[in-house]
């Protein structure tokens, strides 16, 4: 489903630029090249305006809340790197790869994962991380949390059905997970109802563990369960033990653009929390420093539990 909203999205995209760019030919007596190029600009600078504003309130939340300021050149590396992130997921990579199998290393030496993707995405978002992880050892698995604003409830079974492939395919008893967004949600609450027996290890990526502010002005009954103090939130927390807590290691950036306010609301009581700054909310699912933290804790935390 989101790859279909997706490609629509594309389409009158595509059909703007194209209404543009002829209007500013044939009214205004622009070379074709120049007009198509203006459209594109003026489509990017869209998206960056729209990212600057988050970045804006990001900031005001920041400052509240966090003892160390990191200047400005962390702000503009984490905008400028979060416009390139948004573009390449929603323009290409989960049109693209939405239903295809992610690469895998099946029969690798290493733990195998589970990735499970947040809000307004699906798998294509883990292909960079997939490869890089498969050539590491790891064999990988990926599931599409479907409906697309379903609540968070739904994904659960989905959830499950994967660890359980992934355990079938491997052989292993325990896996794995590495989730982005609310895709870290949805892996506490599938802890709660299966418990901890086959996971060795959960790594998050931004995830709103307190909710978010934005969650607010969000579409769908699983943007409602993520609005900070909420019911759904507070009942998840009662819920969990705190063993599935400490297999949880929490990836958070000062920086992100969409979970605000940034420290409260990704910090998860009970798991280790590791700083990321300069890292915008969707280059936290693609940057390799990232991804070296995430392969780390899941080599200590599964090491850990076989011995």
């Amino acid at each position: 489903m989101m790859r279909r909203l997706l490609v629509a999205l594309v389409a009158l995209l595509a059909i703007g630029v194209v209404v543009l760019a002829t209007w500013l030919h044939r009214s205004h007596g622009w070379h074709p090249l120049a007009a198509f190029t203006a459209a594109l600009l003026l489509l990017l600078a869209v998206d960056t305006a729209l990212l600057g504003t988050q970045f804006a309130f990001g900031a005001w939340f920041r400052s509240r809340e966090a003892s160390v300021r990191y200047g400005v050149r962390a702000s503009l590396r984490a905008w400028g790197a979060e416009i390139v992130a948004s573009l390449r997921t929603f323009l290409w990579a989960q049109i693209r790869y939405a239903n295809t199998p992610l690469p895998s290393a099946d029969d690798g030496p290493r733990p195998p994962v589970l990735l499970v993707h947040g809000y307004l995405c699906n798998r294509g978002v883990w292909r960079p991380f997939a490869q890089w992880l498969a050539a590491r050892g790891h064999a990988v698995e990926s599931v599409n949390l479907e409906p697309v604003f379903g609540t968070i409830d739904d994904y659960v079974p989905i959830v499950a059905e994967g660890v359980r492939r992934l355990r079938e395919r491997t052989g292993r008893d325990r896996i794995a997970i590495v989730a982005h967004s609310m895709g870290g949600v949805v892996a506490r609450a599938y802890l709660a109802d299966a418990g901890t027996a086959a996971v060795c290890a959960v790594v998050t990526l931004g995830s709103p563990h307190a909710g978010t502010w934005l969650a607010s002005s969000g579409c769908g009954r699983n943007a409602s369960q993520l609005v900070p103090g909420c019911a759904w939130l507070s009942t998840l927390e009662a819920r969990e033990t705190p063993a599935a807590r400490a297999l949880f290691t929490t990836v958070w950036s000062p920086h992100d653009n969409i979970v605000m306010p940034q420290q409260a609301a990704q910090r998860l009581a009970g798991a280790e929390a590791i700083a990321v700054p300069g890292r915008g909310h969707l280059e936290l699912a693609y940057d390799a420093e990232v991804w070296r933290i995430a392969a780390q804790a899941i080599d200590a935390r599964c090491s850990t539990a076989r011995g």
